[in-house]
């Protein structure tokens, strides 16, 4: 596993070390990852708003920061506590998508843009969109191989949430959960991530009162 690691600014992030007993997994609503972390320091560091790596679609992780340190990346209703003790691990996807009225042409970013890619069709609608980006299979290899190296290093169980849903309780999980586990106006990583391809994770759902 080759990770690059590139110049991030210490303003972007806070460079103080934390145990860690989480990884969340977010995507870029983005077709590469070359512009998410100028992104992120476009606030001039006001919000440290990042995540510590970033794989994109051939399966190359960037590393913007020591996973031991910490920036906020699970936003509205988590606390500080939440944030410095999960590892963020951002997957360069396009997310949601909308069917153009020719009915062939698939959009992303609001109808912004055209999609070529794969993708995934629900039978019924999650969170407001019936149709998701896939992600590639040299992802769901590089996040596996991540995620096991990850959980080694900080003792971090090695489980993952397979579920769709949100509940509140998914904040206290020790092990791999997903954005959209901990707050339910979040669709990353999407409904057409594949948990069954994340290699030597053990797959649980432990929800109480969950919402779609």
């Amino acid at each position: 596993m080759k990770i690059t690691k590139v110049r991030f600014p210490e303003r972007e992030y806070f460079k103080l070390p934390c145990m860690k007993r989480q990884i969340v997994l977010h995507h870029t609503v983005s077709s590469s990852g070359e512009f998410v972390d100028d992104w992120w320091q476009s606030d001039n560091g006001t919000q440290r708003v990042a995540t510590a790596f970033i794989i994109d679609k051939d399966g190359s992780i960037v590393q913007l920061f020591e996973p031991e340190n910490w920036a906020y990346h699970i936003g509205k209703g988590s606390s500080v506590k939440d944030n410095k003790q999960s590892i963020g691990i951002e997957i360069v996807n396009e997310g949601a998508l909308q069917r153009q009225a020719d009915g062939k042409t698939m959009l992303w970013m609001n109808g912004k843009k055209e999609y070529p890619g794969s993708y995934t069709a629900l039978k019924q609608p999650w969170r407001g969109y019936s149709y998701f980006a896939d992600y590639s299979e040299r992802q769901y290899d590089t996040l596996s191989e991540l995620i096991t190296t990850l959980c080694g290093k900080f003792g971090i169980p090695k489980k993952v949430i397979a579920s769709y849903l949100f509940s509140e309780t998914y904040r206290q999980f020790e092990g791999v959960v997903s954005h959209h586990n901990l707050r339910k106006d979040k669709s990353d990583v999407s409904r057409a991530f594949d948990f069954g391809k994340l290699i030597g994770m053990e797959k649980v759902e432990v929800t109480t009162q969950p919402i779609l």
